[in-house]
């Protein structure tokens, strides 16, 4: 069976330092991506899902932007995947909440074989695109996982499960962090610090994406020339104030469509299957990128592409830049849907670990931790998620969780507390 959510064959990396001097480095099943494709095949229902994982991506930066627009790169791919490899260990409402918020409805079976065809098909899109989308999981050598979930991990997401003996947290960041710096072509490194990892650590689910292309070729030989790039041009930010930037430049014939309150170009990659799209306000100077945020979050992402016209002349200046940014996830997660798996004694993990007396495992963080460069000779973008897991001993005299839902028609009492004595009784049957 092909293997890899986005994954091609490793890259060698005998030029990049990127090696930790782990002992014991966690695996990387990385086999050859399916045959050259032109396009990824899908379902009616599995184009839902992405159209469902794009709503997602915009609520998820909308969140991330809430207290304003600086600079920041974030993979709502790489976070998708890590969450769908982490709802298969979680029944009940965890599960529905992290599926529904994904946009995935309720069918896990179909959830993960949508996410096995995008392993195998989109690594394979175009041969002049480095795409790596890799997986795995660490955990404690006292809790082992079940071999439902561990079969899972393995034959639909490629993912090995290996373990670590209980020892000082930094063992487990040190493991982690190879791993992330070795699927990423050193771009992330490191991920973690020792404060990302609490004492009652179980497992981490991680993944990485990687992503490095050229431009696509111009009408007359590459899209950026460096000799044409504007040094030190003024750059207007929103609030008023001004900063400095280098700026590329090319006159091409791009897709393009003019928006309400905003326009958008975009710029492919080497065989074209892959581009950058610029979203750009009208605003200038004032908060267009705020206000854009805030406005994709009810547009349609694919009425967005299909709406470009594919034969625009465009003068284009884009900023040379990079940006680096890492999140803790979990307030975001919560605002989107997700909340029972943050709540120990509550989260219901009965299907990932192995049943142990005396604990309940619940998400403590999810991390991600991503970098862009942006040049005239193209893209290199990675980032990684992992998904903490967490033990929590039973705590006597906490109750059972009881759902309580007022359907029906029922009585209702005002009293008072200290003495007992009632002021209001009555039954509500409905309108």
């Amino acid at each position: 069976m092909k293997r890899l959510i986005f994954v091609l064959a490793l890259v060698a990396l005998a030029s990049c330092d990127i090696s930790l001097n782990v002992d014991n480095p966690i695996d990387i099943s990385s086999p050859d991506p399916v045959a050259n494709l032109t396009k990824v095949t899908l379902t009616k229902e599995q184009q839902a899902y992405v159209n469902s994982g794009n709503a997602f991506a915009f609520n998820c930066l909308a969140d991330l932007c809430k207290s304003g627009t600086d600079n920041l790169i974030f993979s709502p791919l790489s976070l998708q995947y890590a969450l769908a490899m982490t709802v298969n260990g979680a029944s009940g409402q965890t599960a529905e909440e992290i599926i529904s918020t994904l946009g995935y409805g309720t069918d896990l079976n179909a959830l993960n074989t949508y996410c096995n065809l995008l392993l195998n098909q989109l690594p394979a899109l175009d041969k002049d695109v480095t795409l790596k989308l890799t997986d795995a999981m660490l955990a404690l050598k006292d809790f082992p996982v079940q071999d439902g979930f561990k079969k899972i991990m393995n034959e639909t997401y490629y993912a090995p499960v290996e373990y670590i003996d209980p020892a000082d947290i930094q063992d487990v960041v040190d493991r982690i962090n190879e791993w992330a710096a070795r699927n990423t072509n050193g771009l992330i490194k490191p991920f973690l610090s020792k404060d990302d990892i609490s004492d009652d650590f179980v497992a981490a689910i991680m993944n990485a994406l990687y992503f490095k292309a050229k431009w696509a070729e111009g009408e007359h030989g590459a899209m950026f020339f460096e000799d044409a790039t504007m040094k030190n041009e003024t750059f207007y930010k929103d609030g008023g104030g001004k900063a400095k930037a280098d700026m590329m430049r090319t006159s091409q014939n791009l897709p393009y469509a003019k928006r309400n309150g905003y326009s958008v170009v975009a710029i492919p990659y080497a065989g074209g299957n892959f581009a950058m799209y610029i979203l750009l306000p009208d605003e200038k100077g004032k908060d267009g990128a705020s206000k854009l945020v805030k406005q994709l979050v009810s547009e349609n992402w694919a009425e967005i592409m299909n709406s470009m016209n594919n034969h625009t002349l465009i003068n284009l200046r884009l900023p040379k830049f990079e940006c680096e940014s890492k999140f803790g996830l979990v307030e975001t997660m919560t605002n989107l849907g997700i909340k029972k798996a943050f709540i120990p004694q509550v989260a219901e993990f009965d299907s990932m670990f192995i049943p142990h007396d005396g604990y309940y495992f619940w998400i403590s963080n999810i991390i991600q931790k991503a970098k862009i460069s942006v040049a005239e000779w193209g893209t290199e973008a990675a980032a990684v998620t992992a998904v903490i897991m967490d033990k929590a001993s039973a705590m006597p005299g906490i109750p059972k969780i009881v759902d309580f839902f007022a359907d029906h028609p029922f009585v209702y009492v005002i009293a008072e507390r200290t003495s007992g004595a009632i002021l209001f009784e009555g039954v509500y049957a409905g309108r």
